[in-house]
């Protein structure tokens, strides 16, 4: 019997001889999808090069995507944070969806995934200053970087897992406190900043503003990126919770 991960190659490599193409965005980012649930970061990176080799430039929820695979069991945050500088590199924006399952992919409990977990965070930190500077172009579930509460959950557990590294002698407590721990606070706190409210209030007049201006092919592009993501999410967050049983 043929497995996902076989199958979901096969399906491609047949897909191009037939009818010599790669497929869409939308097919190639699900045949991505199913490798990455299955933890296969090197085959995500083939699509993506093979996405680009074809002249098919891969967006935030192919991006999204591969770090998934980083974020699956074992982990691999060392991958995803260069998956986070790639698709930078591409002019590609990471969400708060990429951030959050960068983030995921950090849990791992090794001293490294936490500092480079914390370095994530103040990317994050970053973007969000500066979408409130500039504003934000389209919807904000697609486009916009500011921390859900999902985000509030994988900081904190990156905090105790830090907290578990400094116990463990990997780390000076003072130092960790001074440093890895100050931007994973400030995403656990975000709701409660300037910053927040500032977003809320901006959010809600956009909201306002774009009220009855979607067509029905923008209705209908933002539902399938919504699919995607919540496709995407479940890789990461189902693998949290398996961990927390």
């Amino acid at each position: 019997i043929c497995g996902e991960e076989a199958l979901t190659l096969a399906v491609l490599e047949s897909m191009r001889k037939t009818h010599n193409t790669d497929g869409n965005i939308i097919t190639t980012n699900i045949a991505m999808k199913r490798l990455a649930k299955q933890g296969n970061t090197m085959g995500c990176e083939g699509i993506i090069i093979g996405m680009l080799q074809a002249g098919m430039e891969p967006n935030v929820v192919s991006y999204t995507t591969a770090i998934g695979a980083c974020a699956t069991e074992p982990k691999n945050s060392a991958f995803a944070y260069e998956w986070l500088k790639r698709m930078r590199s591409r002019n590609v924006k990471p969400n708060f969806h990429t951030y959050n399952t960068a983030l995921a992919a950090c849990l791992d409990g090794k001293l490294e995934s936490t500092v480079l977990g914390s370095t994530i965070a103040t990317e994050m930190l970053e973007d969000v200053e500066k979408e409130l500077a500039v504003g934000l172009k389209g919807s904000a579930d697609l486009k916009s970087v500011m921390p859900d509460s999902y985000t509030k959950v994988l900081a904190r557990n990156l905090r105790k897992q830090l907290r578990e590294n400094w116990r463990a002698g990997d780390i000076n407590m003072q130092v960790a406190k001074a440093t890895i721990r100050v931007p994973l606070l400030k995403l656990v706190d975000f709701d409660k900043s300037a910053s927040a409210e500032q977003a809320k209030k901006r959010a809600e007049e956009e909201a306002a503003a774009r009220s009855g201006e979607e067509d029905d092919e923008e209705l209908t592009d933002r539902s399938e990126m919504d699919m995607e993501y919540n496709a995407v999410n479940l890789l990461h967050k189902d693998s949290h919770r398996i961990a927390e049983v």
